[in-house]
């Protein structure tokens, strides 16, 4: 009696790095612009509207505010990148 061992093959096609990296990043980057949106419109709404403010004393708050939501959008998409991949 002989023991055959066979190999697995999977015909299923793992995502590649590249497309799982490119997914997670293209959702990361709605979801932060959704956020971007929600917030300018809201500073502006009672920065300026509310408040009276003028709109250029305003502007450069939101511009940094924007900069800064680069860090939520690169660290999640290293972070469930990695787990994909794993």
């Amino acid at each position: 009696m002989s023991v055959q061992e066979q190999t697995e093959t999977s015909n299923e096609s793992a995502p590649g790095a590249a497309a799982v990296v490119a997914g997670t990043f293209s959702v990361i980057v709605l979801l932060a612009a959704v956020a971007y949106s929600v917030m300018a419109n809201v500073v502006n709404w009672v920065a300026v509207d509310l408040l009276t403010y003028p709109v250029q004393g305003v502007a450069p708050f939101v511009v940094i505010s924007g900069a800064i939501l680069t860090i939520p959008i690169l660290i999640p998409t290293a972070l469930v990148s990695v787990q994909f991949l794993k």
